[in-house]
């Protein structure tokens, strides 16, 4: 119990009677010699008494106590008032850095403190008299060592050592308050009989105290240059708790002296200091919070109710009643998971769903709304999908923060990984965390899927959304629209747990009537607005629209836009009663012909102008791959802003056209796009031409603007973070940021209607500007990803100038967007110094390293599409890979033990593993889910292989097995039994018939597939083989082995024809190219070698590992300058 609490105690039984009191101890563990009398009283300096009595080494040691440099500072401040002071603002300093993680023990300790030392300076006030000699500081500076520098040198292992100097600060600091208070109190301020006895008994404690000070000092001195640690035994240990035993020796003493009154009176003003430390952490802990939140990065425009949907119509009341209904009835039961509202164009299911969405916000079901729309960059894809929807999920149900900051914590990059990745860490996780009061359904509103540009993207997203519902921890639901297009209705057949309503097949009544009310609504109040006739538009001419419209809503919406935009709105009205179409015209033909037609003049020049404008305006306005504004679309297509306005005018009922000349212009609907660009009409858009004259438009933007140091930062070292905002809008305008981003994909769709040396002119001169430009508006990691679009783009009889150039951009950017990305104009000082030609000749054939792992990496394969890189580590993980940015798309867990081997399947769409915990795994790779666990191996699975048909699994184990499985029903075909060895690796001929397994023992063996008999044994290897693979021609079969060769065996025969000699460790990886003209080989000298197979001959060695080539070689076709692909081989190693 702490001297404190025992001397509180005492105060409560100082009524009782002295005589019950106990005797002193009979001895003490220091002697005190004291000759004073009561009669001859005065009150002495105790603290240099008590220093006077130590021995000759503990005086030497306690002057060497190094407090500041004076005993008085200019301030005629103390040491120990200085001492007191650097106590407080440690105390305080430490709480703050500890707070957040520390338990409510550490905080009372903390506050001990405060209160101590607080109280303590109350007591000394300015006089010298209690220390004149300053003795007391060094007490108070072992104090401080106690706070001082722990969060630097401890770590989790070191907490008890951490928790016992924070103890013994906190009793320090508590003894030496006590004693002042006692010496002021009841010593110099009091005259009694008892003050020799009080004065004896301070200075044996002060004794005790400096005597400890001086041990602490002792140990201190003797471990300089070490970590505090050292110090921590002396300050905690014996000599602590033989500063102990006295105190609560001379308790007896003290106690039978005097009346205790309460000498620790501050602890009101700790309370605050540290209260006020709380709000303040509490606020920057908010701020920490919103900052990581940030990091999800929300997609404009994809709330139903943001600022960009504001003007969207609602379902009008008394319409789509019988529609509502069932869906509400739907939220509010155990029903299916899925609700999929499906319908063609126009048929009203953005309508619908926002009015859903809206009416489950007023009934607090609510958890997420995104409308995908196609033409808007963050809402035309799934990257910001799930990011979000976690940020509306955490602003709805605050108690998700904790699991998802978690998330963002353990991986700040999670906002970039794949879908599935994003949805299980910031999804699925956390809500299977969340614990809410009472029963709640959460509704997330996904609108218009198929507007989502990718279609292996609908397909993830909709099992992402399937694997939600295992949730049991709330009702989750999903309401889905989107048309009925091929991609989500093969997602959706996956999993039977939808409901399905279809819009154009509800019964016509229904339909027409609800057009019917719509109409007769905003006709209503058209003739209200433009104090029309009572009379206007007649039932006729409604009923008339409504026969025109029926089933499409967006028929009726467009007449009615149409109608109201006119000065004339009757003439209006009539012109489009009166609208004749051809027997073949389609709906759509019907909904926009009236609209363009107003356009036309009878002067046939004019019309052939105003096509050219309209194809050259809204041509472009409909291709966009985000909107801009009027402004923006003047400054890019080199057009008059008021000839822009003129031709848009008119088009009110197709476009949103806002009045300020700053705000986008976007289609209304996706049908006027796809019109555009399907009708036969004069309108017609050329998508291809259109394209490319908007990636010259494009070029001429940022030849004319692009400049070194566009902001005018100050420094080559300011970071991106650091610059204004508004600095960058200012230099880099919409049309210009617009430009850098997407030159390269209109480029792409133009398919060709644009020069090659136009291209060539523009990245010679501003190749580092562009890069700069991308740094700034954040878009810099795209960079690899736009070189590879433009060299499939142009590669089609591409000259060798720009194909040095794209392969030279490319290895820059691969090198420096990272460093980029943090300071944008480092890519004229860091970049250029690392890419000069003075230091290489050329490249290093290293195109990247991939680093993330904890262990080592002992197989890595490509996916046949060569876009994604799967790596199997000791870390029980495997990782998928963007071979095109390097970047991590996902961590695959579930294995228990390391992963020896990973392939892919045929079709991609499978990873099989082998691991050391027996098993094999097979993982979809769209969402990184595990899907089948194979078991029957005694052993470590060493390694696996598909078929070519991907029906079959061949996996080789350390049992000295190879087992054949079949992959549609997860079960064991045959186990192939003959090696005398482990089977370090199996591989499949090209036509399946045929595997082949490398063993410890020595050989290889050849077996038939289909009947499961060993072939042929293939002899000639002195060491271990690790690593067997077939020609692309099956004709030929290489093996790497620990005898430090490779040999090459004719499979027909079974002959050994070549032996590739020239390593100096054992060959443990080896791949044929695609070709079958190279043999890729990785080495335990930490290389690989590159092989001529029709020579024998050793082309490359390829260096730049620290670590044994322990992995499977690989090898993909990647885009390149010099023809439609080459050949890239990769190797996994033993290193981290």
């Amino acid at each position: 119990m702490p001297l404190r609490k025992l001397l509180h105690k005492l105060c409560g039984d100082q009524k009782k009677s002295k005589a019950n009191s106990p005797p002193p101890p009979p001895s003490r563990p220091l002697t005190i010699q004291t000759t004073q009398s009561i009669e001859s009283f005065k009150p002495q300096d105790l603290w240099q008494i008590a220093y006077d009595q130590l021995d000759e080494e503990k005086q030497r040691i306690l002057l060497t106590v190094k407090v500041t440099a004076n005993p008085i500072d200019k301030e005629n401040r103390t040491r120990t008032e200085d001492l007191i002071g650097e106590v407080i603002h440690l105390t305080k300093e430490q709480y703050e850095k500890y707070q957040q993680n520390a338990n409510q023990r550490i905080r009372t300790c903390f506050r001990n403190i405060l209160n101590a030392v607080l109280s303590f300076k109350d007591i000394i006030g300015t006089a010298a008299t209690l220390d004149p000699t300053q003795h007391a500081a060094s007490a108070w500076a072992i104090v401080s060592l106690g706070l001082t520098g722990l969060e630097m040198q401890m770590t989790k292992n070191h907490r008890d050592q951490q928790d016992a100097l924070f103890k013994s600060s906190d009793y320090l600091a508590d003894v030496l308050t006590q004693c002042a208070f006692i010496e002021k109190n009841f010593y110099r301020n009091t005259r009694s009989g008892n003050q020799q006895d009080i004065e004896n008994s301070l200075i044996r404690l002060y004794q005790a105290i400096l005597h400890y000070t001086a041990l602490v000092q002792k140990a201190r001195s003797a471990s300089k240059g070490k970590k505090l640690l050292d110090s921590v035994s002396p300050i905690t240990g014996n000599p602590f708790t033989e500063l102990k035993v006295l105190v609560n020796e001379e308790r007896e003493s003290l106690r039978r002296c005097i009346e205790f009154n309460e000498y620790l009176h501050r602890g009101e003003d700790a309370e605050d200091i540290l209260s006020s430390i709380d709000k303040l952490t509490e606020s920057m802990k908010e701020l920490i919070e919103q900052s990581s939140l940030a990091n999800l990065r929300v997609a404009e425009g994809a709330f139903y109710n943001s600022y960009a949907n504001q003007h969207e119509d609602f379902c009008l009341q008394n319409t789509r009643t019988e529609l509502l209904q069932q869906i509400s009835k739907w939220a509010g039961s155990n029903g299916k998971f899925i609700f999929w509202l499906n319908g063609m164009a126009g048929t009203g299911k953005s309508t619908i769903a926002r009015t859903v969405a809206e009416s489950f916000q007023n009934q607090g079901l609510l958890g997420a709304s995104f409308f995908f729309k196609r033409g808007e960059a963050d809402r035309g894809n799934a990257k910001y999908l799930i990011s979000t929807v976690t940020r509306q999920l955490v602003t709805r149900y605050h108690r998700l923060a904790t699991e998802v900051l978690n998330a963002i914590k353990n991986d700040p990059n999670i906002a970039s990984k794949s879908l599935s990745e994003q949805c299980e860490k910031l999804l699925h996780q956390p809500l299977v965390k969340l614990h809410l009061d009472q029963p709640t359904t959460i509704v997330i509103v996904v609108d218009a899927l198929d507007e989502c540009d990718k279609e292996d993207d609908i397909q993830v997203i909709l099992q992402l959304l399937f694997k939600l519902q295992e949730i049991k921890s709330v009702c989750l639901r999903v309401f889905l629209t989107s048309r009925p297009e091929l991609p989500i209705r093969l997602g959706l057949e996956q999993d039977k747990n939808h409901q399905d309503l279809v819009l154009h097949e509800l019964p016509a009544s229904m339909v027409e009537r609800d057009i019917r009310v719509f109409l007769e609504h905003k006709l209503s109040k058209i003739q209200h607005e433009r104090s029309l006739s009572p009379d206007w538009p007649g039932n006729d001419n409604v009923e008339r629209l409504v026969q025109m419209a029926v089933p499409l809503f967006i028929f009726a919406a467009t007449a009615c836009r149409f109608i109201k935009e006119g000065t004339h709105p009757k003439k209006r009205l009539q012109k489009l009663l009166e609208f004749q179409v051809t027997a073949t015209a389609t709906q759509l033909d019907k909904i926009y012909l009236p609209v363009l037609n107003q356009l036309i003049s009878d002067d046939k020049d004019d019309l052939k102008e105003l096509i050219e404008e309209f194809q050259d305006i809204v041509g472009v306005i409909v291709l966009l791959t985000t909107p801009l504004s009027v402004r923006s679309l003047s400054q890019l297509l080199q057009i008059s802003a008021d000839d822009i306005s003129e031709l848009l005018d008119p088009l009110h009922s197709v476009l949103s056209v806002p009045s300020d000349r700053e705000a986008p212009v976007r289609i209304l609907h996706l049908s006027f796009r796809d019109y555009l660009l399907i009708t036969k009409s004069p309108f017609y858009i050329h998508e291809q031409k259109t394209h490319g004259k908007i990636a010259s438009h494009c070029l001429q933007v940022m030849e004319a603007r692009l400049k070194h140091n566009i902001c005018g930062l100050a420094s080559y070292g300011m970071q991106r973070k650091d610059i204004d905002p508004q600095v960058i809008n200012q230099h880099l305008t919409a049309d210009l940021q617009y430009s850098c981003r997407y030159w390269v994909y209109h480029l792409k769709q133009s398919q060709g209607h644009i020069s090659e040396s136009e291209i060539l002119s523009f990245l010679k001169k501003h190749f580092l500007h562009w890069l700069e430009a991308l740094a700034l508006v954040g878009s810099i990691s795209d960079t690899v990803e736009i070189i590879d679009t433009l060299i499939l783009a142009i590669w089609t009889g591409i000259d060798t100038e720009i194909s040095d150039f794209l392969y030279d951009a490319k290895r820059f950017a691969l090198q420096n967007t990272y460093i980029a990305g943090i300071a944008p104009l480092q890519l004229y000082s860091s970049g250029l110094i690392q890419s000069l030609p003075v230091l290489e000749d050329s490249w290093s054939p290293s195109l990247q390293t991939l680093e993330s792992h904890s262990e080592w990496v002992r197989s890595v394969a490509f996916s046949p599409d060569g876009c994604t890189l799967a790596s199997g580590s000791d870390d029980n993980t495997i990782k998928l890979w963007d071979t095109t940015t390097g970047i991590e798309r996902q961590t695959l867990k579930g294995h228990s033990d390391w992963v020896y081997s990973v392939a892919f399947s045929p079709d991609g769409r499978t990873l099989a593993s082998g691991s050391c915990d027996n098993t094999i795994k097979l993982w979809d790779t769209m969402t990184g889910t595990e899907y089948q666990t194979l078991k029957g191996h005694s052993s470590s699975v060493r390694s696996v292989a598909f078929s070519p048909n991907g029906h079959t699994l061949a996996s080789g184990s350390h049992n000295n097995t190879i087992k054949l499985w079949d992959i549609t029903t997860g079960t064991e075909c045959q186990t192939l039994k003959g090696h005398s060895g482990s089977v370090y690796s199996v591989a499949l001929s090209p036509d399946g018939h045929t595997l082949a397994s490398g063993s410890d023992d020595s050989t290889i063996k050849l077996w038939d597939t289909m009947t499961g008999t060993e072939c042929q044994t293939l002899k000639g290897h002195s060491g271990s083989v690790y690593s067997v693979a077939f020609s692309p021609d099956g004709y030929t079969l290489a093996s790497g082995s620990g005898d430090d060769t490779i040999k090459l065996w004719d499979i027909t025969t079974g002959t050994e024809y070549q032996t590739l000699e020239g390593h100096s460790g054992s060959v443990y990886s080896v791949a044929f190219s695609p070709d079958g003209c190279t043999l890729a080989s990785g080495l335990g000298d930490n290389t690989i070698k590159l092989w001529d197979i029709t020579t024998g001959t050793e082309r490359q060695t390829l260096e730049g590992h620290s670590d044994w080539a322990l992995g499977y070689n690989d090898w993909h076709r990647v885009p390149d300058p010099q023809g439609p692909f080459r050949f890239s081989a990769i190797s996994g190693f033993l290193t981290r």
